[in-house]
C-alpha cells in the first residue's frame, strides 16, 4: 500500500514539474507576443521585445529552478566540460566547418542558381538579387551581439530548463523532440509558416547538449547558425 502510495505520489511530482514548464514557456511567450503586437502601434515598445525575450528566458526559469533547490548548472548551465565541448569529433568544431562550408558552397552557387539555393531564407528575400557580401559596420555588429545574447537565452530556456523538466519524467529522445517542438512554435512570434523549420536545428542542439553535459556548447552551435542566416539575408537585398 505504502508503495503505491510512494509511486503515485513520484507520478504526481512529475507531472507538476511537467506542467511548471508548459506554464513558464505559455507565460514567456504571452508576454513576447504581447509585446510583438503592441510594438506595432508604439514604436517605443518596438525594441523591447529583443531584450525582454533575454531577460525572461534567463531569469524566469532561474527562480524555478531555484524553487526546487536546483541552480543553472543543474540545467547545463556549466563551463568546466568547454574542451570536450570543442575538441569533440561532433562538437562545436565540426559545426563551424560545416557553417564554413554553407557559406562557402552560397557564395560559389549564389549567382547562377540564387533562387534555388536559398530556400532557408524568408519569402521577401528570394525575388531580390542575391550576392554574397560581408560589410562590417555596427548595424551588423549589433544585430551579432544580439543574436549571441538571444542564442544563449534561449538555449538556456529550451535545451537547459526545459529539457531538465522534460527528463525528470520522459527519456532523452521525448524530451529534445518536445522542446524542440516548443522551441519551434516559439518562433512563430514571427509569424511565417517556415520558421517552424527551426525543429530541426533543434535536434542537433538538443544532441550536443546530452553529448557534452553542458548547454555552452549548443548555444555556440545556435549563434553560429543565426549569423549564417543573417549574413546570407543580408546579401539577398
Amino acid at each position: 500500500m505504502e508503495g503505491a502510495r510512494s509511486a503515485g505520489d513520484a507520478l504526481n511530482g512529475t507531472r507538476s514539474q511537467i506542467r511548471e514548464a508548459a506554464t513558464v514557456w505559455s507565460c514567456v511567450i504571452g508576454v513576447l507576443a504581447a509585446l510583438e503586437l503592441l510594438g506595432r502601434w508604439v514604436p517605443l515598445v518596438r525594441g523591447w521585445s529583443g531584450r525582454s525575450r533575454w531577460q525572461r528566458s534567463s531569469t524566469w526559469p532561474i527562480r524555478f529552478l531555484e524553487r526546487r533547490g536546483q541552480d543553472p548548472r543543474d540545467a547545463g548551465w556549466r563551463f568546466d566540460r568547454l574542451g570536450r565541448t570543442w575538441l569533440g569529433p561532433w562538437g562545436l568544431r565540426g559545426g563551424a566547418a560545416a557553417v564554413r562550408g554553407r557559406l562557402r558552397a552560397v557564395h560559389e552557387v549564389g549567382g547562377s542558381s540564387a533562387r534555388e539555393t536559398r530556400w532557408w531564407l524568408t519569402p521577401s528575400a528570394l525575388d531580390q538579387p542575391f550576392h554574397f557580401r560581408l560589410s562590417l559596420d555596427w548595424d551588423l555588429a549589433g544585430q551579432v551581439a544580439g543574436n549571441a545574447a538571444v542564442a544563449f537565452s534561449e538555449e538556456f530556456f529550451y535545451r537547459g530548463y526545459m529539457t531538465l523538466r522534460f527528463e525528470e519524467r520522459w527519456g532523452p529522445a521525448r524530451s529534445a523532440l518536445a522542446a524542440a517542438a516548443l522551441f519551434a512554435l516559439g518562433h512563430l512570434l514571427t509569424p511565417a509558416p517556415w520558421r517552424l523549420a527551426v525543429f530541426f536545428p533543434a535536434l542537433l542542439f538538443a544532441w550536443l547538449r546530452n553529448r557534452t553535459g553542458t548547454i555552452v556548447g549548443a548555444s555556440v552551435a545556435h549563434f553560429l547558425c543565426n549569423v549564417c542566416l543573417l549574413l546570407l539575408e543580408r546579401s539577398a537585398y
